[in-house]
């Protein structure tokens, strides 16, 4: 039997806060496979690949024993397994705008591999490695900075790094949050292609179904169940894979009348025009647009279409080059104090490092009134309850959460701030099936029971299509009528492995998506209620369950200045 290209035998990490990331982490990856590693935010997926790649954090406990092609990396000196991981692993962050220097050309990061070899980067087959991941005129982006790219367009690039020296294993965290499902695909059959044995976490079982030859099923930092794609997605034996699988089956919104509620913004022929070291570059073309109070509106299409672009416009955060904008009738430069708050594409550098949880999430609440430390920390707790991680301690610091984790951190800070408006660019991209339906269903609720409007902005039509009244499609800058029904963008995880029929489908058990144990969200009959509401003092409080809500009460979105309604 060959040596494995990865082998990885007990693995236990152990932060210094006493927190186990990992516990007893078993699996071999050969050469020639694809293997993936799925599970809730926060089950240890990212832990399980830093610890691989020697990235964890300072005084953390590593246990077990983590080999490629024979060696131990834990039993080698540092420096040689610097070299040694440098040679045999490549690496695809989960963030890639924390993955690059802002000073520096993504061009300088993508020929980095080589040159630290030795070896003398080829221009022109760099081009073409780019263009092969669909970056358009890639001669002139590389020599553009990280900003000036889009998140999956830098995402991209990242793989074209991770994977420049051929190493013998790839090990890649969600190489695809950020990328539409047409291009997710085509992007991890070339991350295969130029990597000799792949490991990758994903949250996208169908993604993991079609690209992996085997399948980890990772719950509070141990492998609960593994096997191949086939027997493991048709047959699942844990609940938790079960409960996986049916949070990714999803069905469009049924059709609803045009909403008739007041206008939260317009925009009137607005466009964007950014200007690049060799011309112009057009992001926004002329576009109109009306969002509702308690309407959801849509935004998809390809990756660096001008989606993040047109959200940035909307929101005030950048003004347009032509047109006109409008925030609850009024026009203005940009709205008033919390009355837009966004959620970011990119919710670790969103969240400010050196502040502790509870700053970041109260924030909002600083503009219009004075609260003691003792209030805002118990405000930010709560707020973490309702998005479903009420057991992180409000105290800590972003650099101590998975991706996943602030990602819901960013929502809870969003929703604090009772805004007339949330937008959001690509909110559930870091987040597992299940949190992800969970959260859809929390901004939802939030639509329909105070009125708030959402223009949200993602790659996923699928789960998009499940709460949106209406969605939006941009191609190149232009904004138009989505022609196609809010139905699944790809085949889900059950229909992808039904080219498999010796193999029994799974036992369905309850189909509704569950969040994190421990917490409000998805527990049977105790989704995010919608009979809680906000109170007059600015807080959010859940009311008991026995309270049932008003059908002919309508909440509406109060502005910096109004009297609760």
């Amino acid at each position: 039997m060959t040596t494995p290209a990865l082998q990885v035998d007990g693995l236990t990490v152990t932060y210094p806060n006493g927190h186990r990331g990992a516990v007893d982490v078993r699996f071999d990856v050969h050469e020639g496979e694809s293997v993936a590693l799925v599970g809730e935010s926060g089950c240890g997926k990212t832990t399980t690949l830093r610890g691989i790649q020697g990235l964890l954090p300072a005084r953390t406990q590593i246990a077990g024993s983590i080999r490629v092609a024979g060696i131990d990396l834990l039993e080698l000196p540092p420096r040689e397994r610097h070299l040694l991981t440098a040679r045999k692993l490549g690496y695809v962050s989960q963030d890639p705008y924390g993955a690059y220097d802002p000073l520096r050309t993504v061009g300088h990061h993508v020929r980095e591999p080589l040159l630290i070899q030795g070896k003398r980067p080829d221009p022109a087959e760099l081009a073409r490695q780019l263009a092969d991941v669909g970056i358009p005129a890639p001669a002139t982006r590389i020599t553009q900075h990280p900003h000036q790219w889009s998140g999956g367009m830098l995402q991209r690039a990242t793989i074209v790094a991770g994977t420049q020296l051929s190493p013998l294993v790839t090990l890649a965290d969600e190489p695809t949050s950020a990328l539409d499902a047409d291009l997710a695909d085509n992007v991890l059959t070339t991350l295969h292609d130029r990597s000799r044995a792949l490991l990758f976490v994903t949250h996208d079982l169908a993604l993991a179904a079609q690209h992996a030859d085997r399948v980890l099923v990772m719950h509070e930092g141990r492998i609960i169940e593994h096997g191949t794609s086939a027997v493991v997605l048709r047959q699942p034996r844990h609940e938790q894979t079960r409960l996986l699988l049916a949070a990714g089956i999803r069905a469009p919104r049924a059709a609803r009348e045009p909403v008739r509620t007041p206008i939260v913004a317009t925009a009137s022929q607005i466009t964007k025009t950014y200007r690049t070291g060799k011309g112009h570059q057009t992001a926004v073309r002329p576009s109109d647009l009306t969002i509702h109070a308690g309407e959801i509106v849509g935004v998809v299409g390809p990756s660096g279409s001008g989606k993040s672009t047109l959200l940035r416009l909307v929101s005030g955060m950048e003004a347009p080059d032509a047109g006109a904008l409008t925030w609850n009738g009024q026009a203005s430069p940009r709205p008033a104090p919390g009355t837009v708050m966004p959620i970011s594409q990119d919710p670790v550098t969103s969240l400010d490092p050196r502040w502790p949880l509870w700053r970041s999430i109260t924030e909002p609440l600083t503009v219009t009134a004075r609260l003691t430390k003792a209030a805002r920390i118990q405000r930010a707790q709560d707020a973490l309850e309702q998005v479903g991680i009420g057991h992180l301690d409000p105290t800590a610091r972003p650099r101590q959460l998975s991706v996943g984790q602030a990602q819901r951190v960013a929502i809870a800070r969003a929703l604090i701030a009772r805004p007339a408006m949330i937008v959001a660019d690509e909110p559930t991209a870091s987040l597992d099936v299940r949190t992800a339906q969970a959260m859809m269903s929390l901004l939802r609720e939030l639509a329909d029971r105070h009125g708030v409007a959402q223009f949200i902005v993602s790659h996923d039509v699928a789960l998009l299509g499940t709460v949106a009244d209406r969605l939006l499609r941009m191609d190149d800058g232009q904004l138009r009528a989505d022609e196609g029904a809010p139905s699944r963008a790809r085949p889900d995880a059950a229909d992808q492995v039904s080219a498999h029929p010796d193999v029994e489908g799974p036992t369905r058990t309850d189909p509704r998506p569950h969040a994190e144990a421990g917490s409000d969200l998805g527990q049977p009959g105790a989704e995010w209620r919608p009979e809680a509401g906000w109170s007059s003092d600015s807080e959010w409080r859940p009311e008991p369950d026995t309270v049932a809500p008003d059908p002919d009460t309508t909440s509406q979105p109060r502005f910096p200045g109004q009297e609760p309604m």
